[in-house]
């Protein structure tokens, strides 16, 4: 008999990775101000004031733990996902063409999501991207595990080896990876002036996005991997698989994350900060599969009981599509000028703050959800989308 218990790892993950995300939206898009200028220190974490000590701790702990992060984490999430729903697909007596139909719906919508999301409320949203992915994903997913392994870590070197040489050439001067966006988020005044510049901000996100999505469909196809090895499932018989890659994420976190904060600070020449800036680009993305299978390692023991301290991470993990949607209308209600304007003027432990304050309502409202045992709205609708009106997949009538 198939164990088919829940994991708690990815809902865990999600539910944590969406603290980053939320950290990491606010220093880019949702809190633009002065702090955040091209030249200014910090530029690469959104901007530090200089006269803040606690800033200068921030930075470290932002180039540490939050850029390129939680986007590593919830791409490598969507292929675990992934294989976790073609698993199921097959279980109930599907097909391989009538699964991959069920698949290219299931995240052709997702994708639909993400773009309505992108045009209406916040350009830099990511779920267009791993709508993208998913359909990539159904097209392949097929494949033997090392044909897969090696598209991911060719994609993977690829990118590694451009942004390495993207970091070479900032340090002799060829590239300048300096950036901003091109509107204060402090001159949004009223929601038309917002509306309009998300709008604008999207068609050239929308544009470009096709690249990123190229590098998250690489951590994606190693997580479908590791779901179709059942590598969360048996931990001690992966131990060194999910070893190897937790140490790979804690050597980018600190040779490249510490050095990037230290720059900032001023304890290394500020011609780094651009370098290791780089390098986070390319070798950060690394970083998702390790922190993964470095919870996997840590909660083995739970044996996937959700302790009481873990109870909200995992029912916003669960959620993790309307935690992220909420996340934006979270925002543009206490952030940007036309609602409340809160946090405008911060630096950058402001800005963390700020990200943080949203996370932890969006976990209070996933947590009541699960408290009476609902679904998130946007899950709901994904899967009635999805799967049809039940909202689940039943058991295919053709295989019985």
């Amino acid at each position: 008999m198939k164990d088919t218990t829940r994991l708690i790892v990815p809902d865990l993950a999600r539910g944590m990775a969406l603290l980053g995300i939320a950290m990491a939206n606010t220093l880019q898009s949702w809190i633009v101000n002065a702090y955040s200028a091209a030249d200014a220190p910090g530029w690469s974490v959104g901007g530090i004031n200089p006269d803040s000590t606690l800033d200068a701790w921030a930075a470290v702990f932002t180039t540490m733990f939050v850029r390129v992060r939680g986007l590593a984490m919830f791409s490598t999430l969507l292929g675990i996902g992934f294989g976790m729903v073609a698993a199921s697909l097959a279980r109930k007596g599907y097909s391989p063409a009538e699964s991959r139909r069920v698949l290219l719906r299931r995240y052709a919508w997702l994708g639909a999501f993400g773009l309505a999301h992108m045009f209406l409320i916040f350009y830099n949203e990511i779920m267009f991207a791993y709508g993208l992915v998913g359909v990539g994903l159904a097209v392949v997913y097929r494949m033997a595990s090392k044909s897969l392994l090696r598209i991911a870590y060719v994609i993977l070197g690829c990118f590694s080896a451009f942004c390495a040489s993207g970091a070479l050439g900032t340090y002799y001067g060829y590239y300048d990876p300096h950036s901003t966006r091109s509107q204060l988020s402090t001159e949004l005044t009223t929601f038309s002036a917002y509306f309009s510049a998300n709008a604008h901000s999207a068609v050239g996100y929308v544009a470009g996005i096709w690249f990123i999505a190229i590098e998250l469909f690489a951590l994606a196809l190693i997580g479908l991997v590791w779901a179709r090895e059942r590598v969360l499932f048996d931990v001690s018989t992966h131990q060194r698989t999910l070893t190897t890659w937790t140490v790979i994420a804690a050597a980018v976190v600190l040779c490249i994350g510490v050095p990037w904060g230290l720059s900032i600070n001023g304890v290394l020449p500020a011609e780094y900060e651009p370098v290791f800036y780089m390098l986070n680009q390319g070798f950060g993305f690394l970083t998702g599969p390790g922190i993964i299978a470095g919870l996997a390692l840590v909660t083995e023991r739970l044996h996937n009981r959700v302790p009481v301290w873990a109870s909200a991470f995992v029912a916003l993990g669960r959620r993790s599509m309307s935690g992220y949607i909420a996340q934006s209308f979270i925002f543009l209600v206490l952030v940007i000028p036309a609602g409340l304007g809160l946090w405008q003027d911060a630096g950058l432990v402001g800005k963390l703050l700020a990200g943080t304050v949203v996370w932890l309502m969006t976990l209070a409202l996933a947590a009541a959800l699960d408290a009476v045992g609902k679904q998130g709205p946007f899950e709901w609708l994904h899967r009635r989308l999805s799967y049809g009106p039940a909202g689940r997949i039943e058991q295919n009538e053709a295989s019985r």
